[in-house]
């Protein structure tokens, strides 16, 4: 709590001052803050030994005096919530490019339930309890990406995804809750087939170019070649070299081979040969962007290359937060008459006594 009108706090020295005086001050017996009338006898007053008539003067300052603070403190204007704060913290602005393309439904590693048949169309394998979508490509890699935001305490993380186009899934952020809400959203789109790796790097250079981050991170993972896009990808490398941004790739998936969804319904698979990944491509857009390529022939390998890409050097970023305050007032004013009515009410009743 912080008050618009501080000053006027300097006012509960007045109800401190006169209770000094009037209660323990040494000429306190001779301080008189109030009239009195002197009678001849006492016994014209048979009620001034009660409780009510020997601490009425007490009651009464008490009353007036918390009527006093309390009407003061409404003066002075509590408001609630806080300022705008800005702290320091130490982090890497991160974008995850991600391929959405069809390929990322080829599934690379599967349990051994899912076991080939021999059909007149070749050797199929069939999914009819809907377990295989679970362990391809792209539902593998958001897990593991679920698993890293979870480790990024400091950094800013946005999310970019790209097949045919690219476009930014998530910007900048520490919201945690939302990242994941947002990975839990990526899919295929029928629509956006092929791969287009130029795009999706300007893409992600779109969302680091205006951060001031000494540590400014593309993580590009893909399981294709760049077949498409207005871009190429050495392009987008060389305009994210002269920004200063680094870029980790990773190209993902087995290229012996891999079970391939016949359908969009995922039930039935058949065995190919993996596509092939330009890893000379990806090898030199690390390369010439400060950044590394690594190679995970299977989804299950991307949580290590995601740890050791995490060990980066730490930029001071700052977090501002903006809170609306609120008057607080009211209660306290409403206190104060209270108390004020409280006490007209006792004076009124004490003069009455006698």
């Amino acid at each position: 709590m912080r008050f618009e009108n501080p000053w006027f706090l300097l006012l509960l020295a007045v109800p401190a001052v006169a209770a000094y005086f009037r209660y323990f001050s040494r000429d306190a017996s001779r301080t008189k803050l109030t009239p009195t009338i002197l009678f001849s006898s006492g016994a014209l007053f048979p009620g001034k030994h009660t409780f009510l008539s020997k601490y009425s003067g007490l009651i009464s300052d008490a009353l007036l005096a918390a009527a006093l603070v309390f009407m003061i403190i409404a003066l002075a204007r509590p408001l609630g919530g806080a300022a705008i704060q800005t702290r320091e913290q130490y982090g890497v602005d991160i974008v995850l490019a991600i391929d959405t393309s069809g390929s990322m439904l080829n599934v690379d590693r599967w349990p051994p339930s899912i076991r080939p048949r021999q059909t007149m169309e070749g050797v199929l394998y069939f999914d009819p309890t809907g377990q295989l979508p679970k362990y391809s490509r792209v539902a593998t890699a958001k897990r593991v990406i679920d698993a890293y935001i979870d480790k990024q305490a400091n950094n800013r993380i946005g999310l970019v995804v790209f097949a045919g186009y690219s476009y930014t899934k998530c910007p900048l952020t520490l919201d945690k809750t939302m990242l994941h809400q947002v990975v839990s959203a990526i899919e295929y789109n029928p629509d956006n087939d092929m791969t287009a790796i130029g795009m999706g790097i300007m893409t992600s250079i779109n969302r680091l170019k205006q951060s001031h981050a000494k540590s400014r991170v593309i993580i590009l993972l893909t399981d294709g070649m760049n077949n498409t896009g207005l871009v190429a990808p050495m392009s987008a490398a060389q305009v994210a070299a002269r920004l200063g941004i680094r870029i980790y790739t990773i190209g993902l998936g087995n290229p012996d081979e891999c079970l391939t969804p016949r359908s969009l319904e995922q039930k039935e698979y058949i065995m190919t040969r993996g596509e092939g990944i330009d890893e000379n491509i990806l090898s030199s857009i690390a390369d010439l962007t400060g950044g590394k390529y690594y190679r995970a022939y299977e989804p299950q390998s991307l949580g290590k290359i995601y740890d050791d890409i995490d060990r980066l050097e730490k930029s001071r970023i700052e977090v501002k937060e903006r809170v609306r305050y609120q008057e607080n007032f009211l209660p306290f004013l409403f206190a104060g008459l209270l108390f004020l009515a409280a006490w007209t009410a006792f004076r009124s009743a004490v003069i009455r006594l006698p």
